[in-house]
């Protein structure tokens, strides 16, 4: 296949495939994610605990999805504060479960924290996939 040929494959999915728009997506938010990690971490270590770094780039991060998200992956025309709400309680679950196992890992098991976070994060994914699929967008006008 050449590379014209796979442009126009591309393209044909992005319109018609939420699932592939998803995947791109993901990759998008999980490489922001665990960048906006890594900085906030680099910036607040030892100056906050673990836990409070991971809240604060989640809400960064949470921000990011949401929009991209909304007018990417769904391209959805609901009510924009109530999907926010939905999105937020679907990745507060998921930054909660985050702050603790990045707790356990590094403060308890002494692990790396860039390592950790980076295997917690792609195992959380399912966490999200499901959430925003069943709950936060389920209900929304889509494009």
């Amino acid at each position: 296949m050449t590379l014209r040929g796979l442009t126009r494959t591309a393209r044909f999915y992005w319109k018609v495939s939420r699932a592939y728009r998803f995947l791109v997506v993901g990759v998008w938010n999980f490489v922001f994610g665990y960048l906006c990690f890594a900085v906030t971490y680099w910036c607040l270590e030892g100056k906050l605990p673990d836990w409070m770094i991971v809240a604060i780039a989640s809400v960064i991060g949470i921000t990011n999805a949401f929009i991209c998200h909304r007018s990417i992956t769904y391209r959805s025309r609901g009510n924009i504060w109530a999907e926010y709400g939905k999105f937020y309680i679907v990745y507060g679950v998921q930054s909660v479960l985050n702050a603790i196992l990045i707790w356990l890992f590094v403060t308890c098991w002494h692990g790396n924290a860039y390592l950790c976070q980076l295997l917690i994060a792609v195992s959380l994914t399912f966490v999200s996939y499901w959430g925003h699929k069943l709950f936060s967008f389920r209900n929304s006008v889509l494009r």
